[in-house]
């Protein structure tokens, strides 16, 4: 049998204690999914191969957590949002102002002639009327893109950060590259700490402290 000292227990007891102090760290200073209360477009989706439309009478398709497959077709469109032949505007209603740093979109493309990776522009609004542009990205059209309409592999998302967000509304505008435009789950986050991070490691220190003093008085009632 191995038999450790007071010392070894204490020094392992106290290694434990900060690799939990550690985690609820990360936790802390980790990145903060924010999900809207609603959302809607400004022109209507289409039908074509199959109907690509989202539930009514609420959207829900684009945050319901469902990740589609990358092949649009893979399961008769049912994830996608589609749009043929226009642009479109999405807007996210948050019911309070939030902090959003980092957006992504899902989307896919098969071929030039069809469905196309969209460009994207990102607009804030306190009051859903008045939108400010905050970011775009351009996506060229290129046939790299394509992935085969069956295929079942998880979808891609395009991806904006550092957007430095504090609004009650967003708008995704999806700029069309060619025929077809398929959206699905578009996600909101930012990575700015719940807690401050002068007051997590405080938080961390304490806790280390604390676990030390408690190891202590264990080891003295042991002696006694």
């Amino acid at each position: 049998m191995k038999i450790f000292s007071n010392k070894q227990t204490n020094k392992q007891t106290l290694i434990k204690a900060s690799l939990f102090a550690l985690a609820l760290l990360s936790d802390v200073v980790g990145a903060a999914v924010i999900t809207p209360v609603s959302y809607g477009f400004d022109q209507p989706t289409s039908s074509g191969a199959y109907t690509y439309h989202d539930t009514n009478p609420i959207p829900t398709k684009l945050t319901d957590g469902a990740l589609g497959y990358a092949g649009w077709a893979a399961d008769n469109g049912a994830a996608w949002d589609g749009w043929l032949y226009t642009n479109v505007n999405i807007d996210f209603k948050f019911g309070s102002k939030v902090e959003i740093d980092t957006i992504n979109v899902g989307s896919t493309q098969n071929s030039l002639g069809d469905v196309v990776l969209p460009s994207l522009n990102i607009f804030a609004s306190d009051d859903g009327s008045s939108w400010n542009l905050i970011n775009s990205l351009i996506v060229p059209p290129n046939s790299t893109n394509d992935v085969n309409p069956y295929s079942t592999a998880p979808h891609g998302f395009l991806t904006l950060n550092d957007l430095g967000i504090n609004s009650s509304f967003v708008r995704v505008q999806a700029i069309a590259n060619g025929p077809w435009t398929f959206i699905d789950e578009v996600r909101f986050s930012n990575t700015i700490s719940p807690v401050p991070l002068p007051a997590a490691a405080w938080l961390f220190t304490t806790g280390l402290l604390g676990m030390a003093g408690f190891v202590r008085r264990k080891s003295r009632a042991k002696v006694l």
